[in-house]
């Protein structure tokens, strides 16, 4: 049996596929796939990490199980700034 899910790519990840440059990939995986299993069938070349994950907009783990019809978003994770930029900050 097959499951069929929406894989959304964000920002750099969209160029990081075998397929090419795409930001949005409809998959058929086996029936207890995880994302991990999506991961090595999409061949994402990134650090695993500093990548994030949600399922139907909820925060999710690398090893989550995935459902028939769930919309996957993969994001790399982002940063930047030092604490001491929000102590002075004058916007908080």
């Amino acid at each position: 049996m097959t499951l069929t899910i929406d894989v959304h790519l964000h920002t750099v990840l969209r160029y990081k596929t075998s397929q090419g440059v795409v930001r949005r990939v409809e998959l058929t995986m086996p029936v207890g796939s995880r994302i991990s299993d999506v991961l090595q069938v999409m061949q994402i070349d990134y650090p695993r990490d500093a990548l994030l994950f949600a399922i139907n907009g909820l925060v999710a783990g690398e090893e989550d199980e995935l459902h028939g019809g769930d919309r996957l978003d993969l994001m790399p994770a982002i940063s930047g700034g030092e604490l001491k930029d929000l102590e002075t900050s004058d916007r908080f």
